[in-house]
């Protein structure tokens, strides 16, 4: 026999969402279960699922979570695992790796850039020969309106920022694609 003290759990998760309630982290007498998701990783799925169809009928070879390469050889130690290799039809390899973080519109803090996610990059760079590395982030309301963000040392790598707006995914994609077709179609130029 069920009673109402069986659905108080129940009726403060409905509370939430049906009255547009929120948790506080304040002592008090209400308990309930947090809800939580690994946003990296779904962020990150996700943009690896859409991009691949907005990419399909290029015939491009894309993989996600590669583990074709290691920082250390000798011995084989510190395995690389960019989030999406995509290797062309000539043979060049593009890195995107996605980072579930907002960045600010602040150059003087790198625009809150980790040191520690450019040296990662800069490694995919080398061990995998990609000419191009992109990282992408979701789109804020700082960044959105903001011009083309790069970065390039001088032994030729380059990372370039790519905002997506993950309420408009596809459009966001469609400019990628654009901006990785005119890539392949200047190396093809070469």
């Amino acid at each position: 026999m069920w009673s109402t003290k069986d659905y108080e759990m129940l009726m403060r998760w409905s509370r939430v969402f049906l009255m547009n309630k929120s948790f506080t982290t304040f002592s008090g007498g209400h308990n309930a279960r947090a809800l939580l998701f690994p946003m990296e990783k779904v962020f990150e799925s996700y943009i690896a699922q859409q991009l691949k169809k907005v990419l399909l009928d290029l015939n491009w070879n894309i993989s996600t979570q590669d583990k074709g390469y290691y920082l250390f050889d000798s011995p084989r130690r510190f395995a690389l695992q960019p989030d999406i290799v995509i290797v062309r039809d000539d043979d060049t390899k593009v890195i995107l790796d996605t980072k579930w973080k907002s960045l600010v519109n602040n150059p003087r803090t790198n625009y809150g850039i980790s040191q520690s996610d450019m040296y990662q990059m800069y490694a995919y760079s080398k061990k995998y020969g990609a000419s191009e590395i992109c990282l992408i982030y979701p789109v804020n309301m700082e960044m959105r309106n903001h011009e083309d963000i790069s970065f390039q040392s001088d032994d030729g790598v380059k990372v370039n920022l790519f905002f997506v707006d993950v309420a408009g995914i596809e459009g966001s994609l469609l400019i990628l694609r654009s901006q990785l077709l005119k890539k392949s179609e200047g190396q093809m130029e070469k």
